[in-house]
């Protein structure tokens, strides 16, 4: 089994899909961050 999921995560980055998904990911976490900064550093505190 441990052969199998190494396996799959060699193929995955051979086959130029493991680098795709490290780029779709990173590009959702700076969205996630820049979000979070907007919606609380950039809000009034209202009380």
């Amino acid at each position: 089994m441990n052969k199998l999921i190494l396996g799959a995560f060699y193929d995955s980055v051979n086959k130029n899909v493991g680098p795709t998904l490290m780029w779709v990911f990173a590009l959702l976490l700076t969205i996630e961050l820049l979000y979070v900064m907007v919606k609380y550093l950039g809000s009034e505190d209202k009380k």
